[in-house]
């Protein structure tokens, strides 16, 4: 059963990452059609905004691992009934 565990694990890595990717590229593009989102929370609240910037930049990775961890939840009661019988 390892052999699946690794495969359901990089699936949700993999559905985490596209999730991630898609928000991050609808705050690009909103930022490309003339509303500047980040431009306006830099100027605005400083390094508060830059530092939400930079997370909406790490988005991908942090799906990425949000991901696995949804992968285990909802995984984690039938792999620990296989693994006791």
């Amino acid at each position: 059963m390892g052999g699946l565990k690794i495969i359901y694990y990089g699936f949700g890595a993999f559905i985490g990452f596209i999730c991630g990717t898609l928000i991050n590229l609808i705050f690009y593009w909103v930022e490309k059609s003339g509303n500047p989102v980040f431009g306006s929370l830099i100027k605005n609240y400083g390094d508060l905004g830059r530092f939400f910037v930079e997370w909406v930049n790490v988005l991908p990775y942090f799906g990425m691992a949000l991901g696995v961890v949804m992968v285990k939840i909802l995984f984690h009661e039938q792999w620990e009934k296989e693994e006791r019988e």
